[in-house]
């Protein structure tokens, strides 16, 4: 059997794929080798889960945006302060929502048995700690916090 020409520009000897492997011992002393996801796999797992948690988010606000137009149709008789009342109300549990749902789906998503997203699952990554087991609660919040320091507040800093 006759192997075939490695393609152009591609790496012959495999040694972008041997940076990636890493080997992992579990609490039982098993070695288990894994290799680092790319940068486009990991990529492509957040924009699913950014599109899973804004259209969530957005289903949320047109909820909330239905909800309070029967709150003003409802009024009637009823004085204006209680339906600006109404309104401030929803607008808050709207944002505490958006807050959970924003910070609550990698969380909830990351700290469960498969420590992994929807969209991590989709590409066939998940988190793990350095030395082979799942990460603790708050190294699940930091990295999710940073997440937020390091690619959101400048995407919004540039839009803005």
């Amino acid at each position: 059997m006759t192997a075939s020409a490695p393609a152009r520009g591609s790496d012959p000897l495999g040694t972008h794929d041997q940076k990636r492997a890493r080997e992992i011992v579990t609490p039982e002393g098993i070695a288990i080798p894994v290799t680092i996801a790319s940068r486009s796999a990991r990529f492509g797992a957040l924009v699913l889960d950014l599109t899973i948690v804004v259209v969530s988010l957005i289903l949320l606000s047109m909820l909330l945006d239905f909800i309070s137009g029967g709150v003003a149709s409802g009024a009637g008789d009823q004085t204006i302060g209680n339906v600006v009342a109404a309104w401030e109300f929803l607008t808050i549990l709207g944002i505490i929502l958006g807050f959970f749902g924003w910070y609550g789906y990698f969380l909830i998503q990351e700290l469960g048995p498969r420590g992994a997203t929807f969209g991590k699952r989709a590409v066939g990554i998940r988190v793990a700690a350095r030395k082979g087991g799942r990460l603790t609660p708050e190294a699940i919040i930091a990295r999710n916090l940073l997440r937020d320091v390091e690619v959101f507040y400048p995407i919004v800093y540039l839009i803005v």
